[in-house]
């Protein structure tokens, strides 16, 4: 009879919590939540893009947005700019506070893939990613 640690799913699951806990830690380290830095990093890799398609990407109601943008603008992370041809749609962007807050959200990713794959051998690491793009 398997026991939980010998499970697949449970092995999965544990490890998420892992990665979960990490960035939690880390990144409450810097005063952010996960949304935020989430919400951050999609800005930076979308520069002008619009509310809705962040509520999108975040899998989040308007409202949630909304709270999150405020809170990141109060901060000086973000502004928001209206377009002529589109006053509704509010165009998001990162300030120079926000774009150097990148930086240190990027190398928590970096320390935590080095963490993850400090002990696996190249040719382990490869495989892993397959199997894990395979199950996906």
């Amino acid at each position: 009879m398997k026991t939980n640690a010998d499970n697949l799913s449970e092995n999965l699951y544990q490890a998420g919590l892992m990665q979960q806990k990490y960035i939690e830690t880390r990144l409450k380290e810097i005063g952010l939540t996960t949304h935020q830095a989430r919400t951050l990093n999609f800005i930076a890799n979308s520069s002008g893009t619009i509310q809705k398609k962040l509520a999108v990407y975040l899998g989040k109601q308007d409202a949630t947005v909304t709270n999150i943008l405020k809170t990141l603008e109060k901060q000086a992370y973000i502004y928001r700019e209206i377009p002529a041809d589109n006053e509704r749609q509010k165009k998001l962007y990162l300030t120079e506070k926000g774009q150097d807050l990148i930086k240190e959200i990027q190398q928590i990713f970096r320390d935590l893939e080095n963490q993850i794959t400090s002990s696996l051998e190249e040719e382990e690491q490869q495989q892993l990613k397959q199997l894990l793009k395979k199950i996906q």
